[in-house]
């Protein structure tokens, strides 16, 4: 494991923010973890692993070590050779998936293979290994649905190990890996089918599709549905090599029915989502957008004028993770003032020494 100093690590996240690693290193396999574990051990240094850098923001340089996941390899397998082996089904395909391959590579690459299920999640930024942490879900669909079973590596103990779907406590926007910490995703294989199958029932997608195929949604093919959700994000998502962000700041919140009802009476165009629980999720950006703070600028942030879930850092400004927080600590504050309703930020958020 070859370890450098005072590395930038602005071409390493998406809000381009310039900040500088003490020490960084790229992992390649089990090995250079290890090493990297010993490495901080010995010289008492705090760690932080990045994938794509596409949910992280920065906000100091970093006093320790920056881990680069960079892990690459697909394989398909056997029932027969999964950690916890399972009935086999004549339909079902097992891929194995290294933790820094490119997820929206993958997915391109699972359908080209002829192996469908991931198509609704196309275009999300980031890595493979990112997406059971953050259980990505877009479209109708999220990685709950095709996870089998992920490879972890305990960074605290220097131990592998497996968990199935079910062990990582899938939640929205949510996993047992938020909580365990040290917990390092290296491989994700994923169940997915051989047998064409479309999920259109989202609204803008079929809206999209009858558009583009002029016949039913339902008749598309994985590949046109893929095409119709990049299509959608492109217009509804800033890409972040033109304009620096992070995709949505803040996760759509959950309110009781009661508080639902509430909020309903005062604001009858309130956007919400009723749950299994009889919870609701109200539309985070819709509260933003209700606020005006839609198309905002000021200290080189902002946000988005056609997104107001996305905060923007200019290009070539000199703002940082900083600034970026204190805007969206005034959004929170403001609907929290406003609709008595909490929102809670998706990036994770890294100060010198780690999480904040």
């Amino acid at each position: 494991m070859n370890i450098s100093r005072q590395v930038n690590l602005q071409p390493f996240n998406s809000l381009g923010i310039e900040v500088y690693a003490d020490y960084f290193s790229q992992i390649n396999n089990l090995q250079d973890l290890a090493a990297a574990r010993c490495f901080c051990q010995q010289h008492g240094l705090p760690w932080l692993l990045i994938g794509g850098g596409s949910n992280l923001v920065l906000t100091d340089d970093f006093a320790g070590l920056v881990m680069l996941m960079a892990w690459q390899g697909r394989q398909l397998v056997t029932c027969a050779e999964l950690h916890f082996p399972t009935q086999s089904a004549p339909h079902i395909g097992y891929w194995q998936v290294a933790a820094g391959e490119n997820w929206d590579d993958f997915v391109a690459f699972s359908i080209e293979q002829q192996y469908f299920g991931l198509q609704n999640l196309s275009l999300i930024p980031g890595t493979v290994g990112a997406a059971p942490i953050q259980n990505i879900g877009a479209y109708g669909a999220d990685i709950a649905q095709v996870l089998q079973e992920v490879q972890v590596y305990d960074f605290a103990n220097d131990q592998v190990f497996y968990l199935t779907a079910a062990d990582c406590q899938l939640a929205y926007r949510d996993s047992v890996f938020k909580r365990r910490t040290d917990w390092i995703v290296t491989q994700v294989t994923f169940a997915l089918s051989c047998v064409p199958q479309v999920n259109v029932g989202y609204g803008d997608i079929a809206k999209h599709l009858q558009q583009v195929i002029k016949q039913a949604p339902d008749t598309a093919s994985p590949q046109q549905v893929r095409e119709a959700v990049i299509a959608i994000r492109q217009s509804k998502l800033p890409n972040p090599d033109d304009i620096p962000n992070v995709g949505s700041f803040f996760k759509n919140p959950i309110v009781t029915a009661t508080q639902y009802r509430q909020l309903l009476q005062e604001w009858p165009q309130l956007v919400a989502y009723p749950q299994a629980d009889g919870a609701y999720k109200l539309a985070a950006g819709w509260l933003i957008d209700q606020l005006g703070w839609k198309g905002h600028r000021a200290n080189a942030v902002g946000v988005h004028e056609n997104q107001a879930l996305v905060l923007i850092r200019e290009p070539h400004g000199t703002a940082g993770g900083k600034e970026i927080m204190q805007l969206a600590e005034a959004i929170k504050a403001n609907v929290q003032q406003v609709f008595a309703v909490d929102l809670q930020v998706e990036p994770r958020v890294v100060g010198a020494q780690g999480k904040i």
